[in-house]
Order: structure tokens, then sequence, then C-alpha cells
């Protein structure tokens, strides 16, 4: 008579020996470290991703070789963990033998012992550096003007809402100044559409070279550019914003053996925290056809129709 399998019984061979192969044999770098974050046994998959061997690594720290931008949050993960939190897949930069930093997904556990008490932590990295390339181009791709590499109109509504946000804490004005180069489609009669792209990206850099890191610039048509600029303390301040940007353009452009000069209308327009973006928005580019209207290579402001 045949007596039927335990369910509990040991399978064949010893688990730890299971365990080890699986390890081993992981697509995933698999380290163990000390509440501390110091390593303690590193996977032949680690070996791959970040080039460091196992016998320079088991003593180090996780922080050796985690991207400094991030000791924050490796700090702050490594705090929860020995809380015994148990958390969600996170993402974090760590930076191989050469120097190259990897993204790399990070699923992040303690490990506890029979008795409850904390034992060591495991951490399961997987790189996801070509994955987290293609993401952010196609990110740029949906928020970037292609030619320029400026912020699109998608971009600028978020940043123009964020500049009103940011108002509403810190006071102060937004401006909004929007451009519109004069006779543009005559540089692209007579030099051609390459010239003309050529010339777009020249007036981005040097409008961009003009503003404060913490201001945007957008292309957001053909020939149309707007700049957002937040704490702003009057319409003065802001038309002096334009007058810069009016000047910059002065100076004619050189390129491919041409010479073209150019200028711009542009309409100023200032709010505080209780004016829609979008009306913002609108509010500089009746500004800037306010301009084009008075003859173009000047600036005008929005002024709200009184009642």
């Amino acid at each position: 008579m045949t007596t039927p399998p335990d369910p509990a019984a040991r399978p064949p061979g010893p688990p730890d020996d299971l365990y080890a192969a699986l390890v081993a044999s992981a697509e995933d770098a698999i380290l163990t470290t000390t509440p501390d974050a110091v390593i303690t046994t590193w996977n032949p998959a680690a070996t791959r991703i970040y080039g460091y061997a196992a016998e320079a690594m088991v003593g180090r720290t996780l922080m050796s070789f985690t991207a400094p931008e991030d000791h924050d949050e490796l700090a702050e993960t490594l705090a929860l963990l020995v809380q015994r939190v148990r958390l969600e897949p996170f993402d974090l930069r760590r930076v191989d033998h050469n120097g190259r930093v990897i993204d790399v997904s990070v699923t992040a556990s303690p490990v506890l012992a029979a008795d409850g008490s904390l034992r060591a932590l495991s951490w399961v990295e997987r790189d996801v550096t070509g994955r987290r390339h293609v993401e952010r181009m196609i990110s740029h791709l949906a928020f970037h003007d292609p030619l320029t590499g400026l912020a699109n109109r998608t971009l600028l509504r978020d940043r123009l809402q964020n500049s009103l946000d940011r108002t509403r804490r810190g006071g102060g004005l937004v401006a909004v100044v929007y451009l519109d180069l004069d006779d543009f489609k005559l540089v692209n009669d007579r030099l051609g559409h390459p010239a003309g792209d050529r010339l777009l990206q020249l007036v981005s850099t040097r409008l961009q070279s003009l503003l404060r890191p913490a201001d945007t610039l957008a292309r957001i048509g053909g020939d149309e550019f707007v700049v957002v600029s937040d704490r702003v303390p009057s319409m003065e301040a802001a038309l002096t914003i334009a007058a810069r940007l009016e000047h910059a353009l002065a100076p004619s452009f050189d390129f491919d053996e041409a010479r073209v000069e150019i200028t711009a209308s542009i309409g100023v327009a200032v709010a505080d925290a209780g004016t829609d973006a979008d009306r913002l928005l609108a509010h500089a580019d009746r500004a800037m056809y306010q301009a084009k209207a008075d003859g173009g290579a000047g600036v005008a402001h929005f002024i709200a129709p009184t009642a």
C-alpha cells in the first residue's frame, strides 16, 4: 500500500540551497543589509548591473553607490524599514563602477526573525534605465517644443498656474509677456523655412539668456513666444521685463551668410492669485494684438475695461 505524501513534509534537498540558487540565478540585483545599511550579501546580478564584485561590496554601505541626490530619500527609506514598514516599489539612482548613473526600481522590506526582531533588510533592484530614458523622452516631447526645446502651450499653462499658486502664498503679481515676431513670414519667403527655423532657435536662445531660472519661456505658435515671471511687484516691473526682451531682439541675427533683423509686437499683463491662468494669458494676447495694431515693434499692456 502506497502512503500518500505528507503535504507538510520537507522537500528533498536543503531549502537553503534552493533559495541560494534562486538568488544566484535571479535577473534582479538582490542584496541584504544590516538595519544600518551595511551590505551583507550581494548576488551575481548585482555584479552584472553595477559592475562591483561581491567581495568589494560586502561591508560597504548602500550610500556608497547611491547617487548623492538620493541620499536623503534613502535615509528616509531606512528609517521606515527599521520600523517594520513594508514599502511600495520606488525608484532610486545608483552609481556603477564606471560612474554611470543607473535608474533602478527598488523593492525593500524588513526581514524578521522568528521572535519578531529585525534580522536584516532585503533589497531587490531592477535596472530600468532604458525604460526611464524612453519615458523622459516621451514626457519631453509631450511638454516641449521640438524645434527650440522650450516649453509648449501645455507646459506653459501648468507653469502659469503654479506661478499663480506661489503668488497666493508669497504675494506679488504674475507677469505674462506675449511676443509675436513681426513679419516673420517674410523671412520664410525670402530665405526658406530652414532659415526661419534657425532664426526661431536663435531668438529663443537670446530671450532665454535674459530670464531668471524660475521664469518660463515658451513657444506656443509658429513665431509666438510667452514669458511667465512670478513675484513681480508691479506692472512697471513687468514692462521693464518686456523692454529688456525687446532690446535683446534689436541686434541683427547673423547665420548661414544671412543677416536678419527682427522686431516683435509685445503684450504684457499682470495679475494676482485671484485670476484664472487662461484669462491672464488671454489678457497678454489681447495686449500683443494692440501692439501689432499700433504698428508693431513695440510694447502694449493690458488695461482692464472700466464698467
